[in-house]
């Protein structure tokens, strides 16, 4: 049998709007915790589940927020699948739909029509914007436009756009200074891609680690990886051919610090014998890599939490707190380093 609101109100001894309240988490205030819990129940015991159609039709709102990916097959990744989960699990708790939206073809272009269509078309009430590909121009005309848009590792500068961010400076500022004060003066950065903004801010807390111990920045010692294992192998073959001295790799991610312990091994030098290596995000299936891997821990699962609140607050008009929250990352020290024995 399929039931209805009014079934619902009836059965709880309540009106219909107060059901109304309670399904769409609205008003609430307006609700006592009692009688709340009371059609909360009535609403499990009759496996009642809400017309979307209808529902989107009475508040106007679609109750899908979109989440924009540069290539799908990055949810796969360690790194963005856990945002991901994060946001699903705050967007299934008040009723909300996620959907993906790949942004780059397999030509490497923009699809913004594709994306921006559905996005003025109303079809998605807000958008989580974790692609570095979106460019700066399409997000400001989102949020000229008052649509809802929250950014994830990544901002604007001068422009107030919500957004939600790890301290990416303070991440490569404390792994580059630990390994000085171990006694490494010749540090190799493997960046991800110095195109994205959070290895940029990476970058800068790298030269200022390296400028308060007066340690002159040399930009050889700067590679990318992409955020890729191959990529990374390929990065460092190639520094370690040109026969550059150096005691210790800073990535700008796990895998691609994998990559580089896997490579280092195969040229001859352990690890953290000859050289230290640290990696970034404290990803969970990593730890077990020989050596235990030295890590910046930051919960990406938290991140994508907080994301979802911020855009349904936003959705709803409501005020929030901060336009910009910060998660601060901690150093996690394991065996993947070592001082200097040079």
């Amino acid at each position: 049998m399929v039931y209805t609101c009014k079934d619902i109100a009836k059965k709880a001894g309540v009106s219909i709007s107060t059901v109304s309240r309670v399904l769409n988490k609205k008003d609430l205030h307006k609700v006592g915790e009692k009688t709340r819990g009371k059609v909360e129940k009535i609403i499990k015991q009759m496996k009642y589940t809400p017309n979307i159609i209808a529902r989107s039709l009475v508040s106007k709102k679609s109750f899908s927020v979109a989440v924009a990916l540069e290539d799908f097959k990055d949810v796969v990744g360690p790194y963005f699948s856990q945002i991901i989960s994060g946001i699903a699990y705050v967007l299934q708790e008040n009723g909300y739909y996620l959907q993906l939206l790949g942004t780059v073809s397999a030509k490497n272009k923009p699809l913004s029509q594709h994306y921006l269509q559905a996005i003025k078309e109303r079809r998605v009430d807000g958008v989580i914007i974790l692609s570095e590909a979106i460019n700066e121009k399409e997000i400001l005309g989102l949020w000229k436009e008052k649509f809802p848009v929250l950014l994830v590792n990544r901002y604007i500068s001068g422009k107030e756009i919500p957004s939600v961010l790890m301290d990416n400076e303070k991440g490569l500022y404390d792994v580059t200074s630990e390994l000085v004060n171990l006694g490494h003066r010749k540090i190799v950065f493997m960046a991800g891609s110095l195109r994205y903004q959070l290895d940029q801010d990476r970058l800068k807390g790298y030269k200022k680690a390296l400028r308060e111990n007066n340690i002159e920045f040399d930009e050889r010692y700067v590679l990318e990886g992409f955020f890729r294992y191959e990529k990374a192998v390929d990065a460092l073959k190639d520094f370690i051919s040109r026969g550059e001295r150096f005691s210790a790799v800073a990535a700008s991610d796990d895998v691609m610090a994998f990559a580089c312990i896997t490579t280092l091994k195969k040229n001859d030098l352990s690890v953290p014998g000859d050289v230290s290596v640290t990696g970034f995000n404290d990803m969970l299936f990593l730890p077990a890599v020989n050596p235990t891997l030295t890590s910046v821990k930051v919960s990406l699962i938290e991140m994508g939490k907080e994301a979802a609140i911020k855009i349904l607050k936003i959705i709803d008009k409501k005020q929030i707190p901060e336009i910009t929250t910060v998660f601060k990352p901690q150093l996690i020290k394991r065996q993947s380093i070592s001082p200097y024995t040079g």
